[in-house]
């Protein structure tokens, strides 16, 4: 009896290990699992269903699995390979350029060409540019795909792009020449500023001071350290203003991206978790 038992336990485990691992189970977990939010582990278990049946939804929640784990390489693939055919040919389309976008491949976005482009595709194409070196087109050309409500931020973008707040470093360089700090002033680094132009002035001082007092040795050790500080001030207030170029650009960049993310890359959302 006991072994009767026994055959039948593990016949029954065996059947249920089996059933679990038919696609169309695979398929039930692998959707669980997408709507947990496990989507490497969702990849996977539709990876081995689509071995068994051809499925779009399937396969635009692959790509969008792996965009999800920001494995933006393996999403490009997928998204560009969607059929024609499929409900999810235009958001795949969308979906890839987002994914080239998080991989700051700006140039293939600008030269994305397929026909009749769609209005959110041309706004994602628009705003890779700002975020690229290329040039801008013409305002207008620009703008036109954006919706009357976003206009004023896009065209604060753009002018942004054509006239960013750069700082001089030449500027910088000649006002630090003239008054030491005042370089570093310039480039909104107030306490390095103040900081140069006591220490600067501090050593002048104390130079002054010795050759005055007939310490001509000690005088040309506090001059010769006063050049020192005094060129380094120069060249700081240069590097500064570079730096804070670097920091308007980023800053921008940030915005931009910002901006995108707030508005779901113009794509809609997905209701796979109802």
């Amino acid at each position: 009896m006991i072994k009767i038992l026994l055959f039948v336990i593990i016949s029954s485990n065996f059947s249920y290990s089996q059933n679990f691992h038919t696609p169309e189970n695979r398929k039930l977990f692998a959707d669980y699992l997408f709507c947990s939010k496990d989507y490497l582990r969702a990849v996977l278990e539709y990876e081995e269903y689509i071995k068994h049946f051809d499925n779009d939804t399937v396969l635009f929640k692959i790509a969008l699995g792996y965009s999800k784990i920001e494995n933006y390489n393996e999403a490009v693939k997928r998204f560009i390979n969607i059929s024609v055919q499929s409900d999810y040919y235009s958001s795949a389309r969308l979906e890839y350029l987002k994914s080239k976008l998080f991989l700051e491949d700006y140039n293939s976005i600008i030269d994305f060409s397929r026909n009749n482009l769609r209005n959110n595709e041309l706004k994602l194409i628009s705003m890779s540019i700002l975020l690229s070196d290329k040039n801008l087109p013409e305002r207008n050309n620009f703008i036109f795909a954006f919706e009357d409500n976003l206009r004023t931020q896009i065209e604060d973008f753009f002018d942004h792009k054509i006239n960013p707040p750069y700082k001089s470093p030449l500027l910088a360089g000649i006002f630090s020449t003239v008054v030491p700090g005042s370089g570093k002033l310039y480039t909104n680094q107030i306490s390095e500023g103040l900081t140069s132009l006591v220490l600067n002035g501090l050593v002048a001082f104390l130079s002054y001071n010795n050759f005055k007092n007939d310490h001509t040795t000690r005088g040309w050790i506090f001059a010769g350290v006063g050049a020192f500080f005094y060129a380094g001030n120069i060249y700081g207030s240069a590097v500064s203003a570079n730096i804070y170029n670097q920091r308007v650009d980023y800053e921008y960049k940030e915005n931009v991206k910002v901006f995108l993310e707030a508005h779901n890359y113009f794509i809609e959302r997905y209701e796979f978790c109802k």
